[in-house]
């Protein structure tokens, strides 16, 4: 009968959580409806990296190409045309040039400028021949790069002269069974300052890893996702030392919204599950003007409360996320991205 009883609650929990994720749909669902969609190629790709300057739109894609869309005029070119590139999942920029990251059976950073392609980067030695990068971030010159483990060990390498060389870190992280990093959107890997690394892993295991000293050491915190190949943690997001907001949940159950959104405020050491969860599974998250955004294959969402409550913001299926100080940009399937307005806290 205890037993039952038990079932019986989780039932309800599980009945009410999906009430909340099938909450009615919202004026601003309504008004983002028309947002400003773009179709920046007829091939079928998309992108799981996006990137804004300027008045262009850069966008990272999944048959490896590179789009450079024009905002004035909607025209849109593909910087690699006639180069041959495995899928690109990450993209950074600094001083006119693009860094492209190419995951697949070897890791590669492919540099463009805004017009063609200027080369390719990976390891001189055999450290990159088996490497699957994960995600790669650049603040000012220092940057750091996460790729999954190989022989047990998380594969962690950082830069000091804007992306442009790379170097094994100093400190080992060693993988538990089935953990892993998911390449969603390149967002599950941050430099906080130039001392500061964190990123997050998920699969049969999820936690956060921080850096204090530029890789030397590690600090690790389990997160409690759901134990499964699909499951885990995404992406990252903090907007300082102390504060920040992690997403994930279950890609091959997208609509599953128990536990998909965790936040801190202390660094990491300890994070708190969101009151008011995500409609479901998000694969990025990102700050602008006060406010997060994190989208997933069922819209987007936001919250004005540091990552406690999410409320929804557009239907449809996004993969990644980018905002100025005005706009916020998110991509679509089939070589479409939209363009909202920033919700006004």
């Amino acid at each position: 009968m205890i037993g039952l009883n038990k079932i019986g609650f989780f039932l309800i929990l599980l009945l009410s959580s999906y009430a909340v994720c099938q909450s009615k749909e919202s004026k601003l669902i309504r008004k983002n409806n028309d947002a400003r969609f773009i179709q920046y190629t007829t091939d079928r790709c998309y992108s799981r990296s996006i990137f804004v300057y300027e008045n262009f739109v850069y966008t990272a894609n999944s048959n490896g190409s590179v789009y450079k869309t024009d905002l004035k005029s909607d025209s849109s070119v593909n910087i690699l045309q006639g180069s041959s590139f495995e899928e690109l999942r990450d993209l950074y920029y600094h001083n006119g040039i693009l860094t492209a990251v190419q995951s697949g059976t070897t890791g590669k950073l492919i540099r463009t400028n805004t017009k063609r392609l200027l080369g390719e980067y990976a390891a001189k030695n055999d450290q990159w021949k088996q490497l699957f990068i994960d995600g790669v971030d650049l603040k000012d010159a220092v940057g750091f790069l996460m790729g999954d483990p190989i022989e047990g060990k998380f594969q962690l390498f950082k830069s000091t002269d804007y992306g442009i060389n790379w170097l094994r870190c100093e400190g080992t992280v060693d993988a538990m069974e089935g953990e892993a990093g998911f390449a969603a959107s390149g967002t599950n890997v941050q430099v906080i300052n130039d001392s500061t690394f964190v990123f997050v892993s998920g699969g049969k295991k999820s936690r956060f890893f921080r850096s204090n000293d530029r890789g030397k050491s590690w600090l690790t915190t389990s997160l409690p996702y759901m134990n499964s190949e699909s499951s885990g943690a995404f992406s990252i997001c903090m907007i300082d030392t102390l504060n920040g907001v992690i997403v994930g949940g279950d890609y091959k159950n997208p609509d599953l919204c128990m536990n998909t959104c965790f936040y801190t405020d202390d660094g990491g050491k300890f994070w708190m599950n969101a009151e008011t969860q995500t409609r479901g599974y998000r694969s990025c998250v990102f700050y602008s003007q006060g406010v997060f955004y994190c989208c997933g294959t069922n819209g987007i969402d936001y919250s004005t409360d540091g990552g406690q409550n999410w409320k929804p913001f557009a239907n449809g299926i996004y993969m990644a996320l980018y905002a100025d100080s005005q706009k916020l940009y998110a991509t679509r399937p089939n070589g479409s991205f939209q363009i909202f307005e920033l919700i006004e806290k």
